[in-house]
């Protein structure tokens, strides 16, 4: 499979990422139509519950005094706030996102994913190819053994 402009579907069990351009040419289509179908109306309390994830991943500033704290605060809230609409539209309408992704993977072409989790400096060059999807990827298995010790208590 070619890296670039791959001019074929590519299956959903084909995994692999989209060049940097890529990833910023989904994202923009992405979000603008997220906004035509009404990106507001978030829920004080959803947006508390989103909050709370972000707290829970350290996303949050140890320092709210701090001088940057405001800015850290409101782009992460942005984050997960675009992401809990992008999976709503992806729950009502997975019709459109996959059109939208399978436009852009034609437009720009598929990279496969190396499955090598160490991180050099070279990968670090471009975080959204290299690095971030591999991070996805990685498997804790000190959280799988106690999922695995919990479904076993409660099967008992």
């Amino acid at each position: 499979m070619t890296t670039e402009n791959a001019h074929e579907h590519i299956p959903e069990e084909i995994y692999g990422v989209l060049p940097a351009e890529g990833i910023v040419d989904l994202t923009d289509r992405l979000t603008g139509y997220m906004h035509e179908i009404e990106l507001g109306g978030l829920t004080d309390i959803m947006g508390q519950v989103l909050d709370d994830f972000l707290d829970q991943s350290g996303g949050m500033p140890a320092d709210l005094k701090a001088s940057d704290a405001f800015e850290q605060i409101t782009q992460n809230q942005l984050a997960v706030t675009l992401a809990y609409h992008l999976g709503r539209l992806e729950g009502r309408s997975p019709q459109v996102v996959q059109k939208l992704t399978e436009e852009v993977i034609e437009k720009w072409g598929i990279n496969p994913l190396e499955e090598s989790a160490e991180i050099t400096d070279e990968d670090l060059e471009s975080p959204k190819v290299q690095v971030y999807p591999r991070l996805r990827r990685l498997e804790y298995p000190e959280y799988e053994e106690t999922a695995e010790a919990d479904d076993a208590e409660n099967q008992s």
